[in-house]
């Protein structure tokens, strides 16, 4: 007998999130190979874009980074107007109060303070505040790369102040480098705890759309607020 589901995603949503990888993906692989990542002396990825598109590789290299940019962003302002005015769950995604008092419960649970434990709706305050990370850092991330762009200089809010432009744009450039390693950092924090056993069905669900019932059941809320599961009596 096939045990009952639960929809957790649906197919917009799970198409949204593999776009983005994919970008993700994309941007990294030709951030680093502009940047001329050097391992030990050794170029691989410069190397390996000379071997597949040939020496003169930097200009498609550019192109293909500067597009897999307009498609993150595009991703990310189609995920604030589906998630908000189609599927009405936008703001459900960001913390709220209830959130950072059930996650101190949460906490003490973890260091053995207290044996009462929570069951948070879709998401826990962790996920929401990297959401939001997410988001903030890919913004920055975009807005500093337009202003490295010799296409986008116009869109420099201080033309009218007497500043070096060539001052201004190293610092752009160290800002929008910093953004990029701690956006990677994000996606394999994210990554790590996404596969950890405990969380695999939430994973696999990302791919299939769907959780068993029990386990939603058993990890997560049924409401839109945290459920606290109070500690069980010593006698039981």
């Amino acid at each position: 007998m096939m045990e009952e589901r639960v929809q957790r995603y649906d197919i917009v949503q799970r198409a949204y999130h593999w776009v983005n990888l994919a970008a993700l993906l994309l941007l990294l692989w030709t951030g680093l190979t502009i940047y001329d990542l050097n391992l030990l002396g050794v170029k691989p990825l410069s190397a390996f874009a000379a071997a597949v598109i040939g020496e003169v590789y930097t200009p498609l290299i550019f192109e293909i980074h500067r597009y897999a940019a307009f498609v993150l962003l595009g991703a990310l302002m189609f995920h604030i107007v589906y998630d908000t005015g189609i599927r009405g769950v936008f703001w459900s995604e960001l913390p709220s109060r209830a959130d950072f008092r059930a996650q101190n419960i949460t906490a003490k649970n973890f260091l053995g303070l207290s044996k009462e434990y929570v069951k948070f709706p879709k998401y826990n305050p962790g996920q929401k505040m990297l959401h939001i990370g997410f988001a903030a850092v890919v913004l920055l991330v975009g807005a500093t790369g337009f202003m490295l762009s010799a296409n986008y200089r116009w869109l420099v809010p201080i033309w009218w102040l007497n500043i070096d432009f060539d001052l201004l744009f190293f610092w752009v450039r160290i800002t929008h480098d910093l953004l990029t390693f701690a956006l990677v950092a994000m996606v394999v924090m994210h990554f790590y705890f996404a596969v950890r056993k405990e969380n695999w069905p939430t994973f696999k669900s990302m791919v299939a759309g769907w959780v068993p019932k029990s386990y939603q059941e058993k990890h997560f809320a049924a409401g839109e607020e945290p459920e606290i599961i109070p500690a069980p009596d010593e006698g039981d």
